[in-house]
């Protein structure tokens, strides 16, 4: 019976020692597994914090890109505004240049019509006078006006006109008269003092009348000279 109890004895003592152990054990685990479960807790709570600082990160960087996308969009529309002016002004500039450029290139041309149309009147004049006017009454009109410019130059007076020349030349539409072509050389030698060689031309289109030049002095006593002064006084009375 001693023995027995001797054995459960040992058997209790035996259990209690591997309970204890069993529960050490377990103790154990079980607080390694609560550290590890603080460990992953903590490293999850790093983890969302990293994350949570990357969003940050994120919205701060996407916030700025935002802001920097919208200031260069509005500076590209004020350079396009400003580009769409420049381009407006300049096509404004090169229209009012073309526009004065329009109205001078007008203005020329109706002066050059102005003066077609003289030429033409005088042109029209000239043929009217060949075929209203004889042979033989367009060599007393000749010879009128001849002696109109002759006796204008014996009104002139010569002492402020100083003539240097060796040769004077007469166009005239008619044949010079011997009588007229002595008082030139008389007048010429009076007025001028020179004692030049004298060369006659003929130029029908003249009509009557001549042209005198002595050096630097011209004088056109043609009726085609006349023709021209009326044509340019007839335009000055339709522009008043």
């Amino acid at each position: 019976m001693p023995v027995i109890v001797a054995h459960a004895v040992v058997l209790l003592v035996i259990i209690f020692v591997i309970k204890k152990l069993l529960l050490s054990d377990t103790m154990q685990a079980v607080a390694r597994i609560r550290q590890a479960e603080a460990e992953v807790r903590r490293r999850e709570e790093s983890i969302r914090q990293e994350i949570e600082g990357h969003e940050r990160e994120f919205l701060k960087k996407k916030s700025e890109a935002e802001e920097e996308l919208q200031k260069q969009r509005e500076e590209s529309e004020k350079e396009m505004a400003r580009l769409r002016d420049q381009v407006i002004d300049e096509a404004k500039r090169e229209a009012d240049r073309l526009m004065a450029q329009a109205r001078k290139d007008e203005g020329k041309l109706r002066q050059q019509v102005l003066q077609q149309m003289e030429e033409k009147a005088v042109d029209y004049g000239a043929q009217v006078f060949n075929l209203v006017f004889s042979e033989k009454m367009s060599e007393a009109l000749n010879n009128q006006f001849i002696d109109e410019l002759l006796d204008a130059l014996e009104e002139v007076d010569s002492s402020s006109i100083t003539v240097d020349a060796e040769q004077a030349e007469f166009t005239s539409s008619h044949p010079i008269g011997e009588e007229q072509k002595q008082r030139m050389n008389r007048l010429l030698a009076e007025k001028f003092a020179v004692d030049v060689n004298v060369e006659e031309k003929i130029d029908e289109e003249l009509m009557a009348g001549l042209v005198f030049k002595l050096g630097s002095l011209e004088i056109d006593g043609s009726l085609r000279n006349r023709y021209c002064e009326a044509a340019a006084e007839v335009k000055k009375m339709t522009h008043v």
